[in-house]
């Protein structure tokens, strides 16, 4: 079967005589075609040809263009990696910032500096010089002893993989239970919790220290018990994102609205409470 895709894919080509451009037939290791093609194609001229099935490039291209696409795929065609991606909710932008870790480097026999913000007593620096180069890793660890009320998921995927991230929150639900008494009915007002969630897909992809986060949300949750409670849960989030490894990133805010309408035969209430919480996301490549 192989053999046969291959010849068509050669036909398709028309090897004719009149061509100067040889062909070329690539077997990848661990990448996919659909993942390759798109990083190769830049370096072709526009009358060349790229096309693949079954883990094999077909390519007809100048012996230049052969050699540098070669030196990209003995960057790329290698085995996914696997990552752990962490999200944190309900975070500001200070905390987030005294988490990171800082990077600079340091020139063999020249003096260097790194200048950090201002802390309280209890911070910390800590700093490790990576062991045969010049790259210099720092990281400041925060004084700040106020309590956070964030929530932290950590999940493992394959590189090139999609992950699902829940959010979801537990609002009240009213309901009426009315009981039937010997002197007559007695009306009881309870208070339940359910759950009301959503969440988004997340695609991790690797350039040297650099991910790209592919983002689409999932279809908004809405509880509703008529003529008592609704509630609607949005994750907003931004399509792509990019940022390093090992750094938080910013990926949006999820916007709670919440709406009770209490409705009796004497009164009526009604009220809302809009929330904005941050969500935080990092990748990191786990050794």
């Amino acid at each position: 079967m192989s053999k046969i895709c291959v010849g068509f894919f050669v036909a398709m080509l028309g090897i004719g005589g009149a061509l100067a451009n040889e062909l070329e037939i690539i077997t990848l290791k661990h990448r996919s075609t659909e993942e390759v093609l798109p990083m190769i194609r830049p370096l072709l001229d526009p009358d060349d040809v790229a096309n693949g099935m079954n883990g094999q490039l077909v390519l007809r291209t100048s012996p230049r263009n052969l050699a540098q696409i070669k030196q990209l795929l003995e960057r790329i065609d290698t085995a996914p990696r696997r990552l752990r991606i962490s999200v944190m909710q309900n975070v500001d932008r200070a905390t987030v910032a005294g988490m990171n870790e800082v990077s600079g480097t340091l020139g063999a026999g020249s003096a260097g500096r790194i200048s950090v913000p201002g802390t309280g007593d209890q911070a910390g620096l800590n700093a490790r010089m990576q062991q045969g180069g010049d790259q210099l890793h720092v990281r400041l660890d925060s004084g700040d002893t106020r309590t956070q009320d964030h929530k932290t998921q950590q999940l493992q995927v394959i590189e090139g993989g999609r992950a699902f991230v829940r959010v979801g929150v537990n609002v009240p639900v009213p309901q009426q239970v009315v009981i039937q008494r010997p002197w007559g009915v007695e009306v009881i007002d309870q208070t339940q919790y359910q759950e009301v969630s959503s969440g988004f897909y997340v695609s991790p992809r690797i350039q040297g220290n650099n991910v790209t986060l592919d983002i689409s949300t999932q279809n908004d949750s809405i509880a509703t018990t008529p003529g008592l409670y609704s509630s609607q849960n949005v994750q907003h989030a931004a399509s792509t994102l990019t940022g390093r490894l090992g750094e938080w990133m910013e990926l949006g805010g999820m916007s709670q609205t919440q709406s009770d309408r209490d409705a009796t035969l004497t009164s009526r209430n009604n009220s809302q409470v809009d929330e904005q919480r941050n969500v935080f996301i990092k990748v990191e490549a786990i050794e």
